[in-house]
């Protein structure tokens, strides 16, 4: 019997989140991270478990590594101590830690756009560090590294860490070990920090091979900033990993991360962590199977009705990275989708300089709410 299930339009718009409340009600929306599906169910056992004993107190964490290194080694085959795990509230939390103890105010910390938009100011508002921008290259459609230009950008003495992005978000490429080596070659040949945000991980799509970094980074200092949050849609719960390539930088940063950052989990989002890297991988592998229908149902759509929009075949998570330069919709076609389609996407420009002329696309919906967004889509730029 299936355990994944998705709602109706009718009762998506009853939710009180973000997605939900941020727009008119006659929008459609197709932007943030959240999924229109039901919870998992070892997940709304949990859930409603402790509230039905009011136990909504601070969180135990001790568990929790243990936990993500069950899920890493029989996903993926990754050895993570759960001694070098530190609980925060969220990935961006975690990334801005990291880099703030890792890194000195005035560094640069290389990032690849287009790329998730707070990527810009983790770096420059919370690091205090400066922004070095070496775009991926779209190589016969497969967005990539550009090598020669990240090896220029490592060497320079100001450069200390690259915050990685993997799965990429937006593109969804899952970086395959050829490229993930390439990383950890010139991390190392230029002593530069990788902290890798892998939330979107565990959605990656069947028939694709995703390489935690830190299988791969040897003894230069790594970190991975991973989360349940995206792929069994528990965002609002508030609960992240990170972990270290070794029990020597677990220190450090268990030294330099303030004990409030720390403390920072939601209860509610462990035992939810728990439950989904315990219990989850069933619904889980459904969920990426309807993920994948959806995606050959969304590229089937826009050659039906926006023929002129091309998109990059996502290996990874809900995300479509759209480009409408052939629509000649200005450099910002959110913009124009939401004010004559009634359609919410996310604008490419804020993903950085290559952005302009895109959009992102949340395909984790039902087949018809997708066919509606898209038909929508196509009206408006009639």
């Amino acid at each position: 019997m299936s355990q994944f299930s998705y709602e109706s339009l009718a009762q998506l718009r009853t939710r009180q989140s973000v997605k939900w409340r941020a727009y008119d009600a006659d929008v459609i929306p197709a932007w943030v991270a959240e999924m229109d599906f039901t919870l998992a169910e070892p997940i709304a056992k949990v859930l409603t478990d402790a509230i039905s004993r009011s136990d909504t107190g601070y969180a135990w964490t001790s568990d929790l590594g243990v936990a993500l290194s069950a899920f890493a080694q029989q996903r993926w085959q990754w050895s993570v101590d759960p001694k070098c795990v530190i609980p925060v509230a969220d990935v961006l939390t975690g990334v801005g830690h990291v880099l703030l103890a890792l890194t000195q105010p005035g560094d640069s910390v290389v990032i690849t756009s287009p790329v998730y938009p707070p990527f810009f100011t983790t770096v420059t508002t919370v690091a205090h560090c400066e922004v070095v921008d070496v775009p991926l290259v779209d190589v016969d459609g497969r967005y990539t590294f550009n090598r020669e230009a990240m090896r220029e950008a490592f060497s320079r003495p100001e450069v200390t860490a690259f915050l990685a992005c993997s799965p990429h978000n937006p593109t969804g490429r899952v970086f395959d070990r050829d490229e993930m080596s390439f990383i950890a070659q010139i991390a190392q040949e230029f002593s530069v920090l990788v902290v890798s945000d892998e939330i979107h991980a565990p959605m990656t799509h069947h028939g694709y091979e995703f390489i935690p970094y830190l299988t791969v980074a040897g003894q230069t200092p790594a970190v991975s900033v991973i989360s349940a949050s995206k792929a069994w849609n528990i965002a609002g719960l508030k609960c992240a990993q990170v972990v270290s390539n070794s029990k020597e930088l677990y220190a450090t940063l268990h030294e330099r991360i303030p004990l409030e950052v720390q403390f920072g989990a939601g209860h509610l989002g462990v035992l939810a962590a728990q439950a989904a890297y315990f219990e989850g991988s069933l619904w889980l592998d459904e969920m990426l199977t309807h993920l994948e229908s959806q995606k050959v149902l969304l590229g089937n759509l826009l050659h039906e009705y926006l023929p002129l929009v091309q998109m990059n075949d996502p290996q990874a998570s809900y995300l479509a990275w759209l480009d409408f330069n052939g629509l000649n919709l200005a450099q910002d076609p959110a913009a124009v989708l939401l004010e004559k389609g009634r359609v919410a996407l996310n604008s490419g420009p804020t993903f950085g300089p290559t952005g302009p002329g895109f959009a992102r696309l949340n395909f984790a919906t039902s087949p018809e709410i997708l066919t509606r967004v898209i038909e929508q889509m196509a009206a408006a730029v009639r």
